[in-house]
């Protein structure tokens, strides 16, 4: 699909955003407990994927509309399925210790949501959290209402064990890339397991994402995962009451 940078941003400016939903299961009985909610952009010509269209996103200074789009539709589709299933959405990390914005969505969850213990924050790492108290005082404002808080992609980027020592996380995310080469190399194993360990003597349930075939489910059940996700189980779609 050929589409114009121009035609891009014309869909930004009219917020033109779909938010799509993946599965997560649970990895000894593979039902279906939770989702995680996926941004997507229509377009004229076809929808299109983040990868797509975040670079006229930052170029729009247009990432603070899209990011409440997403979490008002979550915020709404939560409560339309009356929190039968959690759905994590992804929050910038700077946003953590930004204390008006936290202040705020503090106000929307109270005011707006029925089922906020069905939301769930995922911090993603696009910049160091340094200031950890205030990242941990406004995390646990949210959590006094029943909102749960994941740490995404840990092991990459700036994440480390000082946010697991410091925030108050209920779940921890790995990226797909943490899985790549558990088939073949016994070092990425040792490593992944090591996480997965230290994360649940810290009282966190272990999500792994980009599980795609049953070679890899059989070596993640052996490491005591709690949750899988990935294509196996699930591409990002629409969802409501209806399809589930």
């Amino acid at each position: 699909m050929v589409i114009s940078t121009s035609e891009i941003m014309e869909a930004i400016r009219d917020v033109a955003y779909l938010v799509y939903y993946q599965p997560k299961v649970d990895a000894k009985t593979e039902e279906i407990v939770g989702y995680e909610a996926l941004v997507r952009l229509q377009t004229k010509k076809g929808i299109l994927a983040p990868a797509e269209f975040f670079r006229e996103v930052v170029h729009l200074y247009a990432a603070r509309d899209m990011q409440h789009f997403v979490l008002s539709t979550v915020m709404k589709q939560i409560d339309e399925l009356e929190g039968k299933y959690p759905i994590s959405v992804n929050i910038p990390s700077g946003d953590v210790t930004n204390d008006a914005y936290m202040d705020a969505l503090y106000e929307q969850v109270k005011k707006d949501m029925r089922y906020p213990e069905a939301l769930n924050l995922e911090i993603v790492e696009r910049l160091e959290i340094t200031r950890l108290e205030a990242a941990c005082h406004n995390l646990m404002k949210l959590k006094s209402l029943g909102v749960k808080v994941s740490l995404d992609d840990f092991g990459q980027g700036y994440s480390s064990l000082s946010y697991l020592q410091s925030l108050p996380v209920d779940y921890v995310k790995t990226d797909r890339s943490s899985i790549s080469l558990i088939k073949t190399n016994e070092r990425q194993r040792i490593i992944l397991r090591a996480i997965i360990n230290l994360s649940h003597d810290l009282g966190c349930l272990v999500v792994v994402e980009g599980v795609e075939d049953e070679k890899e489910i059989a070596i993640l059940r052996a490491m005591s995962v709690d949750y899988f996700q990935g294509y196996y189980f699930g591409r990002p779609k629409p969802i409501n009451k209806r399809n589930l």
